[in-house]
């Protein structure tokens, strides 16, 4: 990015208290910050269940560990919202999600039985609550008819994380063992807030009345609620199939665990992807043909996965799955920032994501319960359901045709 003498750099505008060269650097500050959040939070995800075990957890006990992650994100969400537009700033909650991150990563490296691996879980999951603060702090340094490219860079950088984990524990794990991803993730926590705390941040925002009216005024929106539901949907569909049974299904063909880790990265790395050309993609065809499309694409791949019995194409179908997921992620992101007026756009954020976080939670626990019944055929077909039903409350809800309306 280029800035012109005495001008601004593309892109952004004057924001209050910052330079253009201000801006700049909190783009990319904020960006390597996220980089190493998801580090911090994904190095240890495939060694946790076995973390688990080593010190006595039940099966019962470690699904409770995993699903610990989700808690923080669905009680925590919308109060980090509240609170960021109440003081008009995002920078702090964003430096407590990094904090918390690293004290997390800490926990779970030094726990000495579960109960204490299930608290630091805990705060990791309070730590990812804190992404309400990033996305918007991130989407502060840019003009407000640039929130759908704002949205997409931010969740292209979050994809990128995810990616950059999962590939990075693996390495790790194989190279200095399985408790060195625990230590990696303190690290990189620690770089991280490093990183977040020397962020600009533009001037705080003039003081207005907020309590329960405003929050209402936020919660009120019909399209915001529209946007959660279908944001649910997604996240249930995530949660159920590559974040849980789709590497049960590689398995029970066959596939090695490399393999299953190979296709988990193949899924995130088209989930980028699919971040990068959502902008192009909406200004094509506008939000809702974008949004429907990605979910009918996501919905028939899903249900495409019951016809894969070799490697080859569950890999296909996945990175197709993973396109659509990269897609609606960045448009459903850039809808809520767009639709929610500026002193409230983190409260509006925090409710949005906080709703979408009962997706985390419902889809692995639904999928558990088909997968024990019907199978795990019945776990794709049931998800390819609740795609086609979040497809068609997308196409029945008015939304606008692209960031400039």
């Amino acid at each position: 990015m280029i800035v012109q003498p005495g001008g601004m750099a593309p892109g952004l505008e004057v924001v209050p208290g910052l330079t253009d060269a201000a801006a700049r650097r909190g783009i990319i500050t904020v960006a390597a910050a996220t980089i190493f959040l998801y580090l911090s939070l994904y190095l240890y995800v495939p060694f946790l269940p076995l973390r688990a075990a080593e010190l006595g957890a039940s099966n019962t006990m470690i699904g409770l560990v995993i699903a610990g992650f989700a808690v923080g994100q669905v009680v925590l969400r919308l109060p980090i919202g509240i609170g960021a537009d109440l003081i008009g700033r995002r920078k702090p909650f964003a430096v407590g999600s990094l904090a918390l991150a690293t004290v997390g990563g800490l926990g779970l490296a030094l726990a000495p039985n579960t109960g204490m691996l299930f608290a630091a879980r805990l705060l990791t999951g309070a730590s990812v609550a804190g992404w309400v603060a990033i996305t918007v702090l991130f989407s502060s340094y840019y003009r407000p008819n640039d929130t759908a490219k704002a949205m997409s860079r931010i969740m292209t950088v979050w994809a990128a994380g995810l990616v950059l984990g999962t590939f990075a524990g693996g390495v790790v794990a194989e190279v200095f063992g399985t408790e060195a991803t625990f230590w990696g993730s303190v690290g990189a926590g620690a770089i991280g807030t490093a990183l977040i705390v020397s962020a600009p941040e533009p001037r705080k925002e003039s003081a207005e009345r907020y309590g329960f009216a405003t929050v209402r005024q936020v919660a009120s929106s019909g399209l915001l609620l529209r946007l959660a539901v279908i944001g649910i949907g997604v996240q249930f569909i995530a949660f159920a199939t590559y974040f849980a049974f789709i590497p049960v299904y590689a398995e029970s063909f066959g596939a090695s665990l490399s393999t299953i880790g190979y296709i988990t990265t193949f899924t995130l790395a088209a989930a980028m992807a699919g971040t990068l050309i959502t902008p192009m993609v909406i200004g094509r065809v506008g939000y809702r043909v974008t949004v429907t499309g990605a979910l009918v694409v996501v919905g028939t791949a899903t249900a495409a996965v019951t016809l894969a019995d070799t490697s080859a194409p569950l890999f296909l179908i996945q990175g197709v799955a993973g396109l659509g997921h990269g897609v609606l992620s960045a448009a459903l992101m850039a809808l809520v920032a767009m639709t929610a007026i500026p002193r409230l756009r983190a409260t509006a954020m925090g409710l949005y994501q906080s709703m979408y976080g009962v997706g985390v939670l419902a889809g692995p626990l639904v999928a558990g319960v088909v997968a024990d019944g019907p199978g795990l055929d019945g776990v794709f077909l049931v998800t390819a359901i609740v795609a086609a039903g979040a497809a068609v409350m997308a196409l029945v809800t008015r939304m606008p045709r692209t960031t400039g309306n």
